[in-house]
């Protein structure tokens, strides 16, 4: 693989960004923008989700209320037409019924294409362990 250009990997930091700032307020329409038609998630313990409107569906489920999303240790490789994005992440979240903070952390895998002339999520893939319960509930920073 060759090396991927200075100014594909910014573009590939700053897509990665906006899905994480889309996905906390729940814009999951933008969010599907950032997206090839054939995007693939594959969610830990669960069948791939194929398809841009099976994905979206997906991404619309649960009541949880996402309060922050951290990202560490990204790395971006690649070429020209395809990258490999990968990274660690602490989200903190509430539940709906239940405002107590909880967390969730993990890794993630993305894999990108170039596709007319700009950068598409084609795969996403993660794992997640429980990072337990915080101090605080939801009430208390407010929304």
């Amino acid at each position: 693989m060759g090396e991927l250009p200075e100014e594909a990997i910014l573009e590939i930091e700053r897509i990665h960004a906006r899905w994480m700032e889309f996905e906390a307020v729940g814009t999951n329409h933008s969010l599907m923008e950032l997206c090839a038609d054939d995007i693939e998630l594959w969610p830990p313990d669960a069948k791939p989700i194929l398809g841009r409107m099976a994905v979206a569906a997906w991404m619309t489920r649960g009541p949880a209320k996402i309060h922050r999303i951290e990202i560490t240790d990204r790395r971006i490789r690649g070429s020209n037409q395809m990258a490999c994005l990968t990274a660690n992440y602490t989200t903190t979240f509430s539940l709906i019924e239940d405002h107590t903070f909880k967390q969730v952390c993990g890794s993630h895998l993305w894999i990108m294409e170039r596709r007319s002339e700009r950068w598409v999520v084609v795969l996403v893939s993660w794992s997640s362990w429980s990072c337990g319960a915080i101090a605080g509930s939801a009430s208390e920073i407010g929304p």
